[in-house]
């Protein structure tokens, strides 16, 4: 069978957790954690232009790893959106965008997924910590050398691997596959 290359994405403004995993053999081919830091306020650049200056950052590290994985689809675990507060909840609303934005531009097929599925799907509840979660997709797929180093790093790309855990007998994965064995 050939190979099916599966992104996840999770969705963050400071982070955001990429994963390609190749679903034939479930192995993670590659994995990352693109991050951006606030600027300083001292520097006199204005909030708007420090988070356009980050959402463009960040479209341009996810769009280069969706150039080097090419994926057949893209998953994303959709922020939330109950964060406390109106600057938590802006910067949701702008990397979801962002996302968005990066994945309509480059033609991927894409399924969205909440977080409640993927701990329902990883770890048996929509209550599952963040520690379930990660042993669930290191015991899912082989990591090999991809295995995230620091914990944060290991929190947002454990998160994408999850997301391609909950969308994998999704409609879009498996017409993926269907049209992967000329079955139409």
């Amino acid at each position: 069978m050939p190979d099916l290359t599966i992104v996840g994405i999770d969705a963050g403004f400071t982070a955001t957790g990429l994963v390609a995993i190749d679903l034939s053999a479930n192995r993670v081919i590659a994995s990352g954690c693109p991050r951006t830091q606030k600027t300083s306020a001292k520097r006199g650049v204005r909030v708007a232009d420090d988070d356009a200056e980050r959402c463009a950052q960040l479209a341009r590290e996810v769009a280069a790893f969706l150039h080097r994985t090419m994926p057949q689809v893209v998953v994303v675990e959709l922020p939330s959106g109950g964060a406390q507060g109106a600057r938590p909840n802006r910067a949701m609303g702008l990397a979801t965008g962002m996302i968005a934005a990066v994945l309509e531009l480059g033609g991927y097929a894409t399924e969205w997924v909440t977080p409640g599925m993927v701990k329902k799907v990883a770890t048996g509840t929509n209550k599952g910590s963040k520690e379930q979660v990660e042993a669930a997709v290191r015991a899912r797929f082989d990591w090999g050398p991809n295995l995230p180093k620091t914990m944060a790093e290991r929190e947002h790309i454990c998160d994408a691997a999850g997301a391609v855990m909950a969308a994998e007998h999704g409609a879009l994965i498996q017409a993926v596959r269907t049209m992967q064995r000329g079955v139409v």
